[in-house]
Order: structure tokens, then C-alpha cells, then sequence
């Protein structure tokens, strides 16, 4: 029997520029410290797709977007600056975060 991996989106905005392939690396980095080891495999987070470069979304596993949101929370410093992230939209169809993205310019 096949199981489906069931996932969540969500739409994270940045106060700062973030470059797709080193900063996913040291957002996702930081979000490890801020779960822990267990939480972050269990919830296992992905950057799904960039928009911008300050709009972004991450993939998590359904149940755990609640503590990747609060995990985002805590991330303050990204590449020596400070940053901010802010979480706008959950769901559970990326092709819905991708048109509200795009909406929001």
C-alpha cells in the first residue's frame, strides 16, 4: 500500500533581498535551530518555490505549519543581516499561494 505524503504551503514574505540558492540553505538552517532535530525531520521543510526576492514558500508536512510558522518567528538574522519573516497565507495547493503571490505583486 502506497501512502500519500500529505503537505501544507506556506507563503513567506522577507523584509530583506534573499538569493534563491544560499539563502533557502540558511533560512532552512535556522529554522533546524529553532525546532530541533526531531520537530525538523518530522516536519521535514522544503522551499517549495522562490517569486521574488523577498517572497517565497515553504513545504511542510501537514500538522506541523503551526510550528514552522513560530520556528519563522524566531529567525532573525540571515547572512549577518538582520531579517525579518513574515508568514501571509497557509494552504494546501501551491498553485493558490503562487496566483495570491503574484496578486500582492
Amino acid at each position: 500500500m502506497i501512502l500519500k505524503r500529505k503537505l501544507r504551503y506556506v507563503l513567506v514574505f522577507c523584509s530583506d533581498n534573499i538569493d534563491s540558492e544560499r539563502g533557502g540553505r540558511e533560512i532552512l538552517d535556522g529554522i533546524m535551530v529553532v525546532m530541533g532535530h526531531l520537530t525538523y525531520n518530522r516536519a521535514n521543510p522544503k522551499i517549495a518555490a522562490q517569486y521574488s526576492e523577498r517572497a517565497f514558500t515553504i513545504q511542510v508536512n501537514r500538522g506541523f505549519e503551526k510550528e514552522l510558522i513560530l520556528a519563522l518567528s524566531f529567525v532573525k538574522n540571515m547572512g549577518g543581516k538582520k531579517t525579518g519573516f513574515y508568514t501571509v497565507k497557509t494552504s494546501g495547493a501551491i498553485g493558490k499561494l503562487k496566483k495570491y503571490a503574484e496578486s500582492l505583486g
